[in-house]
């Protein structure tokens, strides 16, 4: 019985921890045993997502989150200029797109407060 159980789990067993290493989630591949109680940390300010002090104080406006989807693994966030934020027309532009190829997934969304990703990791139990 402890054989059929331990090859059953073998390398199907992942956990999901915030920017600050905090653990979120464990379970196998989309079924988390285990979730926290409260979301990942936002991040404080645009510095905190590796911009300089300068590039950080030329940009205001909602924040163009792209999730992860087949070309890719890692979320994405779009950042606009102060008096050139287009982010509601970009997203626009994209869900059209998304509706016309008939896509599924995460959809793209503008906001304030982007969320940072979470880090995934994987182990091989014995």
């Amino acid at each position: 019985m402890v054989a059929i159980c331990c090859s059953a789990l073998a390398g199907c067993f992942e956990w999901t921890e915030d920017q600050s290493g905090n653990l979120q989630s464990v379970g196998i591949p989309g079924v988390p045993f285990w979730q926290a109680k409260k979301p990942a940390p936002v991040p404080q300010s645009l510095t905190d997502t590796g911009m300089t002090p300068e590039a950080a104080a030329k940009m205001s406006g909602p924040v163009l989150v792209l999730p992860p989807d087949q070309s890719s693994t890692d979320t994405r966030y779009r950042y606009y200029q102060t008096g050139e934020n287009t982010c509601q027309q970009d997203l626009a532009k994209m869900l059209a797109d998304r509706a016309a190829n008939n896509e599924t997934g995460p959809a793209p969304y503008c906001t304030r407060t982007p969320n940072a990703p979470p880090a995934k990791g994987t182990a091989f139990v014995f």
